[in-house]
């Protein structure tokens, strides 16, 4: 049985593409076999000056032994983009840390 995902939404509504494309990264993490608690992914719409917008997202996971850690944070011109980029790289702090028998 997998563990959820909480997802704050900060300046933009939330939509089916966003929480499809979360769910599958939460999906991707969890079969490499990784045991983490709990899940939180804050995504962010930024508005440039020259009026693009920008997504920043915001991953943090609950590693039982490590506590709740900030893993990733990405910037990317959609906020799908975002989201793969932040779990992207939680995927390689994961694998360092348990390398190096951290987890």
């Amino acid at each position: 049985m997998g563990i959820g995902m909480q997802i704050t939404y900060l300046g933009l509504p939330g939509s089916a593409s966003m929480e499809a494309e979360a769910g599958m990264q939460l999906l991707r993490l969890q079969r490499h076999g990784i045991s983490f608690a709990d899940c939180r992914l804050a995504i962010e719409h930024l508005t440039q000056r020259s009026g693009s917008s920008l997504y920043e997202v915001r991953l943090d996971i609950m590693i039982p032994a490590r506590g709740l850690r900030r893993i990733g944070r990405c910037v990317r011109d959609s906020a799908e983009a975002a989201i793969r980029c932040a779990f992207d790289m939680a995927m390689r702090v994961i694998q360092i840390l348990s390398r190096h028998g951290k987890l």
